[in-house]
């Protein structure tokens, strides 16, 4: 009886490791498959363990915060201005509250920031996403009897969340990343998965579009906001249990922090940008180019669609048709910009990118050539989605040349963003200190902010005033400025590297540190497995 039991015991070992055995290829067959498409060959457990939560939490947060972004101007702009389709009288108070949230984000930015580096991007990022979720909410309650002061709150909280938010996702990622994959010397395999996130990013972002106008036409915009409040609450509980930092990375935060330490972050950042012109000039400069993308957004860009395309769905339509080029570009930007050498593309890049000098002259030239026509036209194309009554897209006849061009320019021109974003952060990953890294990933769009303001205050001003194509060619122009300093901060040498990295032979995981321990890791996958089922459309296997 005995060694009836030994023996079944060990034909029980035998099977169970027979079958581990034949579960293990398969295992690190869907591994590498990962490894693979991440673009991360070299990759440890603790790089994909990051990989994943970004994978999960990058394409949430777009699709909570893109789900209203074709009607959300417009919505206020036609409270602001008395009604449906009155739009173009409420920009000029549009205006004014982008700019409160302008000042707002650009007053809290750094600081905000700078608190992500001393006590953790996980609180920043959850504080960030409640925000976010009560304005939406509160946009939602807005009508055309709505004080503007109570918009001016909405605004107020948006800035708040926007502030929080800038840079906090990049700043943990390469905190963690820079020390946990010391073998990526040249930064290639973290430009390939830049890359390949943001294809999937840009994928979620695209897809968001036409459900979320869809669902505005069937429900109402109102009801949108609401579910993105809803959507924003739980992307904070999410970020708040998933973003934690390794043991390493928290002890630079030297024990508990203090507000002398704060202030030292504060100041660590301004002081590093300035005492470098090879930070000084490339940053400043790719912020300069990027304020005329904030012009374009803000003042130009959706105004310029409903002219041009009339309805919700048509407008959302023709901007996922625009995304499309730009998941390809996405993914391909990691991989195709080994190919080129910093110094010499960046500036050519951000020359010919998206919002860049070449871009704005020929909108210029297009808007200058072929004016929009309004709706009332008798000659209308009207395609609508089968078997519905929902517009797919309704345009005059008259504008239909100048939408192919626009949509010619932007495929054009979607690449080169892509390429220069890759490259830069490649050039800066190993020049920031891990410890001001996140204050100064804030810093950015505070710069950029600064640069926005009084362009939004003039063109907005100009705009009534030279018309569309003439302040184009004005944004064109500050985008050429910011290309110049770039060219001139790569004639400067850059910083030597003030921190040092450690392979993966760390020590064991503490959780008094208050980083991230064996069990919590264990329990943070199941949780990222739980949410791929749950994202993962395909059925089970039976």
């Amino acid at each position: 009886m005995a060694w009836l039991t030994s023996h079944n015991t060990t034909r029980i070992c035998i099977e169970e490791t027979s079958s581990q055995e034949d579960a293990y290829p398969q295992e690190q067959g869907n591994m590498g498959l990962l490894k693979s498409f991440l673009g991360l060959p070299e990759a440890t457990d603790k790089v994909l363990h990051l990989a994943k939560i970004m994978a999960i939490l990058g394409p949430l947060a777009n699709f909570t915060f893109v789900l209203s972004t074709t009607f959300y101007v417009i919505f206020v702009a036609e409270a602001l201005g008395g009604g449906s389709g009155m739009y173009l009288q409420g920009m000029g108070l549009v205006g004014t509250l982008v700019v409160v949230q302008m000042v707002v984000q650009t007053m809290l930015d750094y600081p905000t920031g700078a608190i992500g580096d001393w006590i953790g991007q996980r609180w920043i990022i959850a504080s960030s996403c409640i925000c976010f979720a009560v304005s939406f909410i509160m946009l939602s309650f807005v009508t055309t009897s709505t004080p503007f002061l109570y918009l001016v709150v909405v605004y107020l909280l948006a800035g708040i969340a926007a502030s929080q938010q800038s840079g906090a996702f990049s700043a943990w990622f390469d905190n963690n990343y820079r020390v946990a994959m010391p073998g990526d010397s040249d930064r290639k395999q973290y430009g390939v998965f830049l890359g390949r996130t943001g294809m999937v990013m840009q994928i979620v972002a695209t897809a968001s579009l036409i459900p979320g106008s869809i669902l505005a036409v069937l429900f109402s915009r109102p009801w949108v906001f609401q579910f993105q409040g809803v959507l924003a609450l739980v992307l904070a509980l999410i970020s708040f249990r998933l973003v934690r930092d390794f043991p390493e990375v928290e002890a630079q935060r030297i024990e508990r922090p203090d507000m002398g330490e704060y202030i030292s972050i504060l100041k660590g950042g301004v002081s590093f940008l300035f005492r470098y012109p090879f930070v000084r000039y490339i940053v400043m400069g790719g912020m300069l180019a990027t304020s005329s993308i904030m012009v374009w957004g803000n003042l130009i860009l959706f105004p310029m669609y409903y002219l041009y395309l009339i309805t919700d769905v048509a407008v959302a339509s023709f901007r996922t048709l625009l995304f499309l080029p730009g998941i390809l570009a996405q993914e391909r930007s990691g991989i195709w910009s080994r190919r080129f050498q910093p110094k010499k593309w960046i500036p050519r890049f951000r020359f010919m990118e998206t919002c860049g000098f070449v871009f704005f002259w020929l909108f210029a030239t297009i808007m200058y050539l072929f004016p929009p026509v309004a709706g009332e036209s008798s000659n209308i194309i009207s395609i609508y989605w089968p078997f519905t009554g929902i517009q797919l897209l309704t345009l005059p006849l008259e504008n239909l040349l100048p939408i192919v061009l626009i949509f010619t320019i932007f495929v054009t021109t979607s690449f080169f963003g892509g390429f220069a974003d890759v490259l830069t952060q490649r050039v800066l990953l190993d020049v920031i200190p891990n410890r001001i890294r996140n204050s100064m990933y804030s810093l950015y769009p505070t710069i950029a902010t600064i640069f926005a303001i009084p362009q939004i205050a003039l063109f907005g001003w100009l705009i009534m005033i030279i018309g569309f194509p003439l302040t184009l060619a004005g944004c064109g122009i500050v985008s050429l400025v910011g290309v110049i300093m770039i060219v001139h901060g790569f004639r400067h040498e850059p910083p030597e590297r003030e921190e040092a990295t450690w392979s993966d032979r760390g020590p064991a995981l503490d959780q008094s540190t208050g980083a991230t321990t064996r069990d919590e890791v264990e329990v943070e996958s199941e949780l990222l497995d739980t949410i791929e089922q749950l994202l993962d459309d395909k059925p089970p296997k039976d």
